[in-house]
């Protein structure tokens, strides 16, 4: 192989592998969520607040005044972008569903539901992911929002039995 010649993303399957379950389970990993507006554009934006629902399943919280809220609700195909140490890169494409529209922890927070359609690894034969997006609290009380997030988003999640 050329040196800087690229590999197609090799399908790495349609579930969630023990890595990328362990990796969500950490709560650490920000994303990126591509959804496509009404004229057919591509929009990309982070999300934290994201969780395994089992290995089929993911749940992220999305604010209800957000661009890809309201993308999502005219095209339900999404494509989530995963970087992580350990030259963990992969995109994950799926199909939304709506969870609940309004969560009790903040009203104007939707539960939404990506179905794993398939999982591609995008490494570069160049390069190591050596970090994932990260964020971090400004204050306890940042904190505690965020514990209440993840604590809504994990109900009713069996990965964790």
């Amino acid at each position: 192989m050329k040196r800087g010649v690229e590999i197609l993303a090799l399908l790495l399957g349609t579930e969630l592998n023990a890595t990328l379950i362990e990796l969500f389970k950490k709560r650490i990993n920000t994303v990126i969520i591509a959804s496509i507006d009404a004229d057919c554009r591509p929009h990309t934006a982070p999300f934290h607040f994201i969780s395994v629902h089992d290995s089929k399943h993911l749940r992220v919280a999305i604010s209800k005044f957000h661009q890809t809220w309201q993308n999502i609700n005219e095209n339900w195909d999404v494509t989530i972008a995963i970087l992580d140490e350990g030259d963990i890169a992969v995109s994950l494409k799926g199909r939304v569903r709506l969870v609940k529209e309004t969560m009790d922890s903040d009203q104007s927070l939707a539960i939404i539901e990506v179905e794993v359609d398939e999982i591609r690894k995008n490494n570069s034969c160049n390069f190591y992911v050596t970090q994932g997006i990260r964020i971090r609290h400004k204050n306890e009380a940042s904190l505690h929002y965020s514990c209440q997030i993840f604590q809504e988003l994990l109900q009713g999640a069996t990965i964790y039995e």
